[in-house]
């Protein structure tokens, strides 16, 4: 299993979200229908490098955005979060997912979007897994 469908898997446990865990975008969803719900995004990131070349390490940036109608709600999903980014350090993630050595946050940045009605948390974080061979 690749490191965005462990990711997936790893989100789609909060059961708040009850599975609307979307890549990059989500349906069209306003303060009273279709929330809350999670966009994230990654890539396959950078391999790393040493003098001998490229090793079988990734180091991959993503972003997570929460956004649900209740600035409580939002909050709450927001703890979860944290919590399940903080619990894959030092872990298989997914189903036979990569081990993710290391993982960084970064602070959550919350907004207030006027126009669907909508309160929204950014959180963007780094791991750094070892894929072997």
């Amino acid at each position: 299993m690749n490191f965005e469908a462990a990711l997936t898997q790893e989100l789609k446990t909060i059961v708040a979200l009850q599975n609307r865990v979307y890549p990059l975008a989500a349906p069209e969803a306003t303060a009273g229908n279709g929330v809350p719900y999670l966009i994230y995004g990654s890539s396959d990131g950078l391999r790393t490098k040493t003098l001998d070349g490229y090793q079988s390490g990734r180091l991959v940036q993503g972003e997570i955005n929460i956004i649900a109608a209740r600035y409580g709600d939002m909050k709450s999903i927001t703890t979860y979060v944290v919590e399940l980014l903080i619990g894959m350090e030092r872990r298989v993630i997914g189903t036979n997912g990569p081990f993710i050595q290391e993982l960084t946050y970064r602070q959550p940045v919350e907004l207030y979007e006027q126009a669907p009605n909508l309160y929204r948390c950014l959180i963007d974080f780094e791991v750094y897994f070892d894929q072997g061979g």
